[in-house]
């Protein structure tokens, strides 16, 4: 994982955010049609860290996109994709 999604979940970890992925093949990419993968449960970085590589490796030649969610307001905060295939 880059510097910069580490970064970024760092931030979404520090704020209190939900994690989640999704993941979909390039045919469903292009009409944008995402599939969850579910919430990260994790208590420290590093766990958080380890689920999100797992998951990566379960979706090779696939997009992945990192979630971030504010509890409170119900709505994203972040959508980035973390891996193109």
């Amino acid at each position: 994982m880059s510097s910069e999604v580490i970064d970024q979940l760092r931030q979404l970890l520090a704020s209190g955010s939900k994690i989640s992925l999704e993941h979909v093949d390039e045919r469903r990419f292009r009409i944008n049609s995402w599939n969850s993968i579910g919430q990260i449960q994790a208590s420290s970085e590093r766990e958080a860290i380890a689920a999100i590589e797992g998951h990566l490796h379960e979706y090779p030649g696939e997009y992945v996109r990192l979630i971030g969610v504010d509890p409170k307001a119900k709505r994203r905060v972040l959508e980035t994709i973390i891996q193109r295939p």
